[in-house]
């Protein structure tokens, strides 16, 4: 009888001496999904992060001829598929008046367009409505292909459906072309503001102003 006492009491302490390590081993387990988990998930979002293209873009308004062309020039970097860039302008104008107690300015709201690569520019209704624009009915957003390349005064690549490399140079080519970028055929010494947004990534990859 004594002996059998013995083999319970030790088999009783053994159990309780094997019940922590079990414990301790399901611990490690769960640690180890969970660290799986948290690092697939991490993985898995860092991968779908849009890398931000690098370039040094130079944004000018040129007087060429008789009407102003506002002119993108890619100094370097990444090559930029125009169809993943918008371009946002902000445009402050102005109404001149005169009277018999003299002349002045009134100062117009801003006007925001989008020009948004994504848009196939060949397609009619993506493109700039300036009636509707200034009634307040259309789209803020459009895209008529502008700015574009140009050889011996022809476009070549236009915006949204070519990439724009190192030393290629995007420019509107007409009053029509400048107001579908800017929503106004003829500026004089107002600034506008441009900003050149990857689309993807939703990063801004230029942002300045320019002025006539």
């Amino acid at each position: 009888m004594a002996g059998f006492g013995m083999k319970e009491k030790h088999s009783s302490l053994n159990s309780e001496a094997i019940s922590p390590v079990i414990g301790v081993m399901l611990m490690l387990v769960v640690t180890i999904i969970v660290a799986a988990a948290v690092s697939a998930f991490a993985g898995g979002f860092a991968s779908d992060q849009k890398k931000t293209p690098v370039a040094q873009i130079d944004v000018q308004l040129k007087t060429t001829g008789s009407y102003p062309k506002l002119v993108f020039t890619h100094l370097g970097g990444d090559a930029l598929k125009t169809s993943d860039l918008k371009i946002i302008t902000y445009f402050q104008g102005y109404q001149s008046y005169s009277g018999a107690a003299g002349g002045g300015r009134t100062v117009l709201d801003v006007r925001k367009h989008t020009t948004d690569g994504s848009l196939d520019p060949t397609v009619p209704a993506n493109n700039y409505d300036a009636a509707d624009y200034n009634a307040g009915t259309g789209s803020f957003i459009s895209n008529d292909g502008y700015p574009c390349t140009v050889s011996n005064g022809k476009p070549v690549k236009y915006w949204g459906n070519s990439t724009m490399m190192s030393g290629d140079v995007y420019t509107t080519i007409d009053k029509a072309s400048l107001e579908s970028v800017i929503t106004k055929r003829s500026v004089g010494d107002e600034l506008i503001e441009v900003e050149i947004i990857h689309i993807p990534s939703g990063k801004t990859i230029f942002r300045g102003d320019v002025i006539y």
